[in-house]
């Protein structure tokens, strides 16, 4: 889970036992882990963002202490930089995005793009706007994370930043088996699995990106 540290997870497991954790903090030589490049994504989709000419782009964050809401912050600062980066709180909820949307739509000075942490978040904010009359992606422009089924459904289409979390799953899977079989094979490496860039029409024409994959190991 990524509400929980990946030390409080590993001391929760007693020695030796197999064990793949999947995008959670993770000290390094610990456990073997797979995580998203939620850093990588965010920093890209922030990027693309910034190419398209948006220079007032704010950010939906998730949930306080969360490690993907976390990174995907952290991404987003590292892009824009501190001074250039408007961040409203959020919660990953639909809820949450609408209630951002709403302050967005009636502040005195509106941002020109809206990157949100997640989808459900965006499809929030995306209602809000809506309501309030701003058009996307005419008057603000606006993105998310995870690539929902529902996001190439709402009008206009979401751009977003794909999460193959099935491939992770399986991959985690696949090295767990390998540990149980032999638990000389778990060792404490750390893999970043990519990430791709969905540019939808609530920010640009069609293209899709892969974020490079990053290997480390302890």
């Amino acid at each position: 889970s990524p509400h929980v540290g990946g030390g409080s997870l590993a001391e929760a497991l007693p020695p030796g036992l197999p064990t793949v954790l999947m995008n959670t903090r993770v000290a390094r030589g610990t456990r073997a882990a797979y995580l998203v490049d939620d850093f990588g994504g965010a920093r890209a989709m922030t990027c693309h963002l910034a190419s398209c000419g948006y220079r007032r782009i704010a950010h939906i964050r998730g949930p306080r202490d969360n490690f993907e809401a976390e990174e995907r912050l952290r991404g987003y600062r590292a892009e824009l930089g501190v001074r250039r980066a408007r961040v409203i709180d959020g919660d990953f909820s639909e809820e949450s995005g609408y209630r951002a949307g709403q302050a967005l739509a009636s502040g005195r000075t509106r941002p020109d793009a809206v990157f949100a942490a997640n989808d459900a978040m965006a499809i929030g904010c995306l209602f809000a706007l809506t309501e309030a009359g701003v058009r996307v992606p005419e008057d603000i422009a606006l993105a998310g994370f995870d690539d929902v089924p529902v996001a190439r459904f709402v009008h206009p289409p979401l751009s977003t930043v794909r999460v193959d979390v099935a491939a992770m799953g399986r991959r985690a899977l696949e090295r767990l088996a390998a540990a149980i079989d032999d638990p000389r094979t778990d060792t404490g490496t750390v893999e970043i699995l990519p990430v791709e860039l969905v540019v939808r029409a609530s920010c640009g024409a069609n293209s899709l990106r892969r974020v490079r994959r990053r290997r480390r190991r302890a």
